[in-house]
């Protein structure tokens, strides 16, 4: 009997050796952050990460840095780089030849299609041209903005035109080649409603794999949680002010989640110009072919930050009627938690069905797995 109790006690301080030394290896995590204006996608990037030294924060932001400036150039529809076939590639030879292409352009158009399809034709990235001419129209009409001059808006007309070059029967995938081709020289592809969400995924993926366990990126709204926090409270993630600078730390509200998780904004702030008094943003109905009325701003919660980019821009061409029939589709059909909050004001005001809480002089409506998740009861 006492050989078993020594061995008993043996057994019992190995364990509490290992719990000590987990514990401990926990606890030797510190905070480190960087803020990044210089890694494409015409945003900046807050990185925060939880590392045991600065030195290995520093690596995971290189790694992190050297992925999005490489994901800005593959999804690029404006430049050409030297040895990278991007989106402005496969445009420029529209009805020329196949485009020989990165695997992560074929993914993120195949997600694009399904999306497409999930959605009713409300997510199209083949409206290229409708969106080039409001791009133009956008361009001068900030200048003119600036200078307190008369902006314009396209005709109808104009945009009607453009809009009959846009279809997924345009596009042909060749996964085996690794091949895009668009088959009409005069339609394009314009990635800009998933191409950062579907970026941060990405990249927080492999800075998993590498090692980081907990962290945070913000790309411009979009942001990404790693893991849990270290010290075991739940990441607090707060809903931006329409109108706010990106950096501004006050909220609406703060939403709480222990784990990992993606949250993606839509709003009628982020690009735009003025036109009699309206604002002409950068989301386009494609039932309209104008900027969408429908919210001040639509934020996404779901685990995939390429979904939720889709999604928060896809929502935010919808009416809360349709919106939230959508995200009880997807969790029906695709099985994934997916979750969402409008944002309306007085001039955007609140539509049909959607039950409000006012706050800070704005309207706020969610979904309802989101109550628990808020500091707003």
């Amino acid at each position: 009997m006492r050989d078993g109790d020594e061995e008993m006690k043996k057994l019992i301080c190995v364990l509490l050796v290992l719990f000590t030394m987990s514990a401990c290896s926990e606890k030797a995590v510190s905070k480190h952050t960087t803020t990044m204006t210089d890694v494409g996608f015409d945003t900046f990037v807050n990185f925060t990460g939880y590392t045991t030294n600065e030195a290995q924060f520093e690596e995971y932001a290189s790694d992190l840095k050297k992925e999005f400036k490489r994901y800005d150039k593959l999804f690029d529809k404006y430049n050409d780089y030297e040895g990278t076939h991007n989106i402005k590639t496969i445009n420029d030879q529209a009805g020329i030849k196949p485009v020989k292409v990165d695997k992560e352009i074929i993914e993120l158009l195949n997600l694009s299609k399904k999306y497409y399809e999930i959605s009713n034709h409300q997510f199209d990235i083949t409206m290229g041209e409708v969106l080039n001419i409001w791009h133009d129209y956008r361009d001068e009409g900030v200048k003119a903005n600036e200078e307190g001059k008369e902006s314009r808006i396209p005709s109808k007309a104009e945009l009607e035109k453009a809009e009959k070059d846009s279809g997924w029967d345009k596009i042909e995938i060749n996964e085996k080649d690794s091949t895009v081709y668009i088959k009409d020289k005069n339609t394009s592809l314009d990635v800009g409603g998933v191409a950062k969400g579907f970026t941060v995924e990405k990249v927080a993926k492999k800075l998993e794999a590498d090692g980081l366990k907990h962290g945070i990126i913000n790309a411009g709204g979009n942001v990404r949680l790693i893991g849990e926090k270290p010290d075991g409270d739940a990441w607090s993630v707060g809903l931006q002010i329409p109108n706010a600078n990106e950096l501004s730390s006050d909220s609406l509200l703060s939403l709480k989640f222990s784990e990992s998780n993606s949250f993606v904004t839509s709003g009628d702030y982020q690009r735009y110009y003025m036109y009699k008094n309206e604002i002409m943003h950068h989301i386009i109905d494609p039932d309209t072919l104008f900027p969408a009325k429908h919210a001040r701003s639509v934020t996404v919660i779901c685990k995939d930050s390429g979904i939720a980019d889709i999604l928060s821009t896809t929502l935010y061409t919808m009416t809360y009627e349709e919106g939230t029939a959508l995200l009880k589709n997807l969790q029906a059909k695709e099985g994934f938690s997916v979750e969402a909050i409008w944002v309306y004001d007085d001039q955007v005001k609140p539509e049909k069905g959607a039950d409000t809480i006012d706050v800070k002089g704005y309207h706020i409506a969610m979904s309802d797995g989101l109550k628990e998740h808020t500091n707003i009861k």
